[in-house]
């Protein structure tokens, strides 16, 4: 971490406010807390902090509007923006990215993970942070609302000029295209993509470069991700969670016999259309035999839907994806993430010394033995007695509809 640096705190609860500001002045920063966000802006130019921290929800002015407005301040000069959510409201969030923030924490917020945050966004903050960063047109593709974010690149909806057809272009954040590490990821990704044909997986249209912007577009997919659907219908049926494991056994069938692993198989990244279930994001696929690019700095993956192995080694198969699918599969039937904690460390800790819930105790007794026996063989913690091929995987699907009288 960087001693002494100042660091802006915006959060109209007092008792929140406090706690963030003690962790962050153990850590060295110094520290201006604000429980008034117009008080803050009246004062940002004296401050002149490296970073701001900011609640989302406030009664005079919403996080947006912090991360906006300073911005608009200080252009160039802005500092590091990190909100802080209750709720992980993603439409929330990803309006705040697309304004400038460049990190986000749910609420609790422990000293050690705000702590690795900030340390994080001050290492790689931009230097020219804002909207402004990723111009409003790439080639003669014009960019619209951003419909998702990660932390080396936003996908925009985009039309192609001339046209009202919407596409997603997927393109690095501006500051980090001088990171020959994440240039080379995004580079594998478009490679992974760009070879793959099946109708099960998001297509790949074309990739380019625009002066300082590098960027990819796929197809637009309007029904949303298996994530929307459960926030908005609510946790599904058996024959439900059987759908969507059969669909999605196919390209996990075919990424694999390609030699790839997804790795990052998780709700958010699964769409729907009218062709079903759809996988997409393949920012973290790789080739069963390549360990070129690390990250070594930077945890990969979200650890909910990571098999155990995966924290412990960089030596694991392609069972990781159906242990992913797995989780999927509970969640569905569970409609909502089997758990609820917030903090990723303690979360990884838990999930090398526990495991995941049993699917029995999570779904209670209502739920169909053979629909929770198996869940419960995708998401075995060992991996050789994983359910992990296509054919089994399908059959055992047949056999639950059988069972079911489906």
């Amino acid at each position: 971490e960087e001693q002494g640096q100042r660091v802006v705190l915006v959060d109209d609860d007092g008792v929140s406010l406090a706690m963030l500001a003690r962790g962050l002045r153990k850590r060295g920063y110094v520290v201006a807390a604000y429980s008034d966000p117009r008080e803050m802006l009246l004062k940002l130019r004296d401050d002149a902090p490296a970073a701001v921290i900011t609640d989302m929800r406030m009664p005079h002015l919403s996080g947006l509007d912090v991360v906006e407005r300073v911005h608009t301040t200080l252009g160039g000069d802005a500092p590091a923006v990190i909100v802080v959510s209750a709720d992980g409201d993603e439409t929330l969030l990803n309006e705040a990215f697309r304004l400038g923030a460049v990190d986000y924490l749910l609420k609790p917020v422990s000293d050690a993970e705000l702590g690795a945050k900030l340390d994080k966004a001050l290492r790689n903050k931009p230097r020219h942070a804002g909207p402004s960063a990723i111009p409003e047109r790439v080639g003669e593709w014009r960019l619209g609302e951003c419909i998702g974010r990660g932390g080396t690149a936003c996908v925009f909806r985009a039309t192609r000029e001339g046209s009202q057809v919407p596409f997603a272009l997927k393109v690095v954040w501006p500051h980090l295209t001088s990171n020959t590490e994440t240039l080379l990821r995004f580079r594998r990704e478009i490679d992974a993509l760009s070879t793959l044909e099946h109708p099960q997986l998001v297509r790949f249209i074309e990739s380019g470069r625009e002066e300082s912007a590098y960027y990819y577009v796929m197809e637009y997919l309007s029904g949303g991700t298996l994530r929307d659907r459960l926030r908005t219908k609510g946790k599904g049926t058996s024959q439900d969670v059987l759908v969507m494991l059969e669909q999605l056994a196919e390209p996990l069938a075919y990424l694999h016999q390609e030699g790839l692993v997804h790795r990052d198989l998780k709700p958010s990244n699964v769409f729907l259309d009218e062709r079903g279930y759809v996988l997409g994001d393949f920012g973290l696929a790789r080739r069963l035999l390549d360990h070129g690019i690390t990250l070594a700095e930077e945890f990969i993956g979200t650890p909910l839907y990571l098999a155990p192995e995966v924290f412990r080694s960089r030596d694991f198969d392609h069972s990781v994806d159906y242990y992913a699918l797995g989780v999927c599969a509970l969640e569905l039937l569970h409609g909502e993430p089997v758990l609820r904690e917030t903090d990723s460390m303690a979360l990884i800790g838990r999930l090398m010394d526990e495991g995941l819930p049993d699917p029995r105790s999570v779904l209670g007794a209502e739920a169909p033995e053979v629909i929770v026996s198996l869940i419960a063989d995708l998401i075995h913690r060992e991996p050789g007695s994983r359910l992990k091929h296509r054919d089994d995987l399908l059959a055992r699907v047949q056999a639950a509809r059988s069972a079911l009288g489906a």
